[in-house]
């Protein structure tokens, strides 16, 4: 006689206690970043909270996308230990502990030589994440010193940052250091700067329906001058 195999089951979320608690982590910076008093920004805050508790729930099975590194990574270390000096000092922490499995991508096909050096983004959560999500995406962009991340749009996406580290400027209007959050309503065009001398590490978050999100996934938003 032979022993039926036993095939192992993916481990689930609960299992995986480093991103069980990362997400925790998006939970509380979504619950208590500052808003300005801002309705949408609040009603955003509160969509990405009520999916990341659907997610937490569900217990999903986690999946193993095969961890990979741009250039910008080796500012990574930089970004974390500025961050740790931060109010934002658990979170860059929980996000160190996923550090070697993270899959660092561009997102677009063709990238200017420049930016490729400066800037790259990792998905936690979402189609192409360590968890399955249709309509919510959560992950971390990193920008090297004195990156110029050109105008784009998100269609059908809302899309929202949290500083962990570093400084930003948005289309020039402001700087945002930790712990501030930046909101981009959905069609709407931005442009990001960091500052010369250290890198900017952000937290973001996608809201929008399955087939909004399904689409700018497979596509990504590729870089437009209106």
């Amino acid at each position: 006689m032979t022993a039926d195999l036993q095939i192992p089951a993916s481990p689930l979320l609960s299992d995986d206690t480093d991103l069980f608690y990362l997400l925790r982590e998006f939970e509380t910076a979504y619950r208590y970043a500052p808003t300005g008093g801002s309705s949408p920004i609040r009603a955003h805050m509160r969509i990405v909270r009520e999916r990341i508790a659907r997610i937490m729930k569900a217990n999903p099975a986690m999946r193993s996308p095969e961890p990979s590194a741009l250039p910008v990574a080796t500012h990574l270390g930089r970004a974390f230990d500025n961050g740790e000096r931060e109010p934002t000092e658990v979170f860059v922490r929980t996000a160190a502990k996923l550090a070697p499995r993270l899959r660092w991508e561009y997102g677009y096909e063709n990238v200017r030589p420049t930016l490729a050096r400066k800037y790259g983004y990792t998905d936690v959560l979402g189609p192409a994440g360590f968890i399955g999500c249709e309509d919510l995406v959560l992950g971390f962009v990193l920008f090297a010193p004195g990156c110029v991340y050109p105008s784009h749009r998100h269609d059908g996406i809302t899309e929202s940052y949290i500083v962990l580290s570093g400084a930003v400027s948005e289309n020039d209007l402001g700087v945002f250091r930790p712990p501030s959050m930046i909101f981009n309503a959905a069609g709407t065009t931005h442009t990001i700067r960091t500052s010369s001398h250290e890198p900017a590490l952000l937290a973001y978050a996608w809201t929008g329906t399955p087939e909004a999100i399904a689409g700018h996934t497979m596509k990504f938003t590729r870089t437009r001058r209106k």
